[in-house]
């Protein structure tokens, strides 16, 4: 496992040093990327509402991130509290939620997976990804299937919320 360093070359955004504040920590890392818990987010405004979850410890590593509200206005989270509880978090709404988005060659097929939300404690910045095993949702939402349904639609501005 390579360290943690808060400067980081990256071929697309050149010399990243995030200040410590905009560092999240997920102690057991991304499922299949376990031994990387130390990301920031990206964010340019050209790209909104999608985001780049950049791994401080490979800077080949990022995945683009969406705010589920944005895209799936009924999605809602439901985990044990249990799991909540490994975020340090007193108060839920203090909790991001993002998920990960798939952008294939051909962006008609691009998806979000709805079953593996990130959840981060933006107090602490803490943060973990939780499996949605009793829920509907799958690893793969088309987004533009659901673009039709959000037209004429606010944008939301917050994060999408979490139930215990």
């Amino acid at each position: 496992m390579t360290s943690v360093t808060t400067t980081l070359e990256n071929t697309r955004f050149g010399t990243l040093a995030p200040p410590e504040e905009a560092i999240i920590r997920f102690p057991r890392g991304l499922l299949g990327f376990e031994a990387h818990t130390s990301f920031t987010v990206i964010a340019e405004k050209a790209l909104a509402p999608f985001a780049q979850l950049q791994s401080l410890d490979d800077p080949d590593l990022a995945f683009v991130i969406v705010n589920p509200g944005l895209l799936f206005p009924h999605y809602k989270v439901e985990i044990d509290p249990r799991e909540i509880a490994e975020l340090a978090v007193h108060d839920l709404g203090l909790v991001t939620t993002w998920v990960i988005v798939t952008v294939p060659a051909d962006l008609a097929r691009m998806s979000a997976n709805l079953q593996g939300p990130l959840l981060v404690n933006r107090l602490n910045n803490l943060g973990k990804q939780v499996v949605l095993v009793h829920s509907s949702y799958t690893t793969c939402h088309y987004i533009v299937d659901e673009m039709p349904k959000r037209a004429g639609r606010p944008q939301l501005e917050s994060a999408h919320p979490v139930a215990v």
